[in-house]
């Protein structure tokens, strides 16, 4: 009797590939924020120079959205490759995933954690990681479904309040 043994474990045939996973988180969370403070600018009498007000908010959104979006890509594509490094990647953004969540208005916590569900093989066509990095990858799923909704309950709450 001979037993089959591979290098890496199956892939994930099921759920988002990774660029729609972290691209899709990104669009969903710091893309949409944008276009509601845009919102708010175009379709409101408020001044958009006020403190906090939409220019201001644009601005810092950009910017915390896109650095997130750049180390998320920056550590995971070279680890996503290798499943001993992808491990300690899961980990890694699983935790910045959830220091970040109270920057959660930028989708920063979103971008990570979704990078570290990536890394913990959650992905279509990923390898699943065994241990501490598929639980910080499934935090990070969390953290990414919960930072998307903070993004619209947010706006919603802007138009009704």
């Amino acid at each position: 009797m001979s037993a089959l043994s591979t290098d890496r474990p199956a892939s994930t045939t099921r759920g988002l590939p990774a660029p729609l996973l972290v691209g899709g988180a990104f669009a969903l969370s710091t893309v949409a924020n944008i276009a509601f403070q845009l919102g708010d600018m175009l379709f409101t009498d408020k001044d958009p120079h006020r403190p906090e007000g939409p220019i201001a908010s644009i601005v810092s959104i950009a910017v915390v959205g896109v650095a997130a979006l750049a180390i998320a890509l920056a550590a995971g594509l070279p680890l996503a490759p290798h499943p001993a490094r992808a491990r300690v990647g899961a980990i890694v953004l699983g935790a910045l995933s959830l220091v970040t969540v109270p920057l959660f208005w930028s989708g920063a916590p979103a971008v990570l954690g979704a990078a570290a569900a990536w890394l913990a093989g959650l992905a279509r066509g990923g390898h699943p990681q065994p241990g501490a990095a598929r639980a910080f990858g499934i935090i990070g799923f969390v953290v990414a479904i919960l930072g998307v909704v903070a993004v619209f309950a947010g706006a919603i709450s802007g138009l009704i309040g």
